[in-house]
């Protein structure tokens, strides 16, 4: 079969976990772009983050794309503009930001809220006093504010939930949001409804004219389910939840961090 694009996940599959590049997949990468393989990191990340390391890549050429936020913002990496974008409404944040106020069980749950604005992400506590948020702070060279619902709200691609429960996880659910978490996991992703990897599969097939059955999907957890149903082939690193690896086409017999990534790539797109 041949394949015109090629769908990442970053931490966890082509990326160590919130961390650099695996340096054996960026070969094999940009071979594909050269090949005229369509690549595109499909990925819960932000676009503007140094960690993406998107440098290392050749994606000068028409159509180089990001899709970022599990699909709630797609962006042309060549024109540097946005080519699509579906937010949660500000008064869905709203809601979610007070949900924590709804049962003494959601004390220790941290929100982390990426808003439309580049510079602006909500937090529902301060980092000093978080177990969690703080890790999502090496993205970025600015301070997240803390949420107050008397203070001019955004929209916002995606809210991280971390230290997630199920019943929290079903209060944002029956607020018609999009909950993409595993039960026992510590952390979620949530978006607006209907909006997730594979809806940004949906909307590459279209915009490139590419058959569903041309796509190849590689990811490691919950958020990339969606996207294991609608690519082609679906490969999964051996390091992934078990949940996507019963979904997964193909489970490779490799980590991330052994370079699963260029091994798959190297077999089902270069040939070699």
């Amino acid at each position: 079969m041949s394949y015109k694009i090629l769908a990442l996940d970053m931490d966890g599959t082509t990326f160590k976990e919130l961390d650099d590049i695996v340096i054996e997949n960026m070969e094999p990468i940009n071979k594909a772009i050269k090949k005229g393989i369509k690549v595109v990191f499909v990925t819960g990340r932000p676009v503007h983050t140094k960690l993406n390391k998107l440098d290392l890549f050749d994606f000068s050429n028409v159509g180089a794309i990001f899709a970022a936020f599990n699909g709630a913002l797609i962006y042309d990496l060549k024109n540097k503009q946005v080519v699509d974008a579906n937010p949660i409404d500000k008064e869905s944040v709203l809601k979610a930001f007070e949900l924590l106020k709804k049962s003494e069980e959601f004390k220790e749950i941290e929100l982390w809220a990426y808003t439309v604005d580049d510079k602006l992400s909500y937090i529902n506590m301060p980092i000093k006093e978080s177990k969690i948020l703080k890790n999502e702070t090496y993205f970025f060279d600015y301070k997240p504010v803390v949420f107050s619902s008397n203070m001019p709200i955004l929209d916002c691609h995606k809210i991280l939930v971390m230290n997630a429960s199920t019943k929290f996880v079903n209060e944002l659910r029956n607020l018609g949001l999009e909950v993409s978490w595993t039960e026992g996991s510590m952390q979620g992703e949530v978006t607006k409804k209907g909006i997730n990897k594979k809806y940004a599969l949906e909307f590459l097939s279209k915009k490139f004219s590419v058959e569903r059955t041309e796509i190849l999907a590689m990811g490691d957890g919950a958020n990339d389910l969606p996207m294991f149903e609608y690519a082609g082939l679906s490969i999964a690193p051996v390091n992934a939840h078990q949940e996507i690896k019963s979904k997964a086409t193909i489970v490779s017999e490799y980590t991330n961090l052994e370079g699963a990534v260029a091994k798959a790539i190297n077999k089902y797109i270069l040939g070699e």
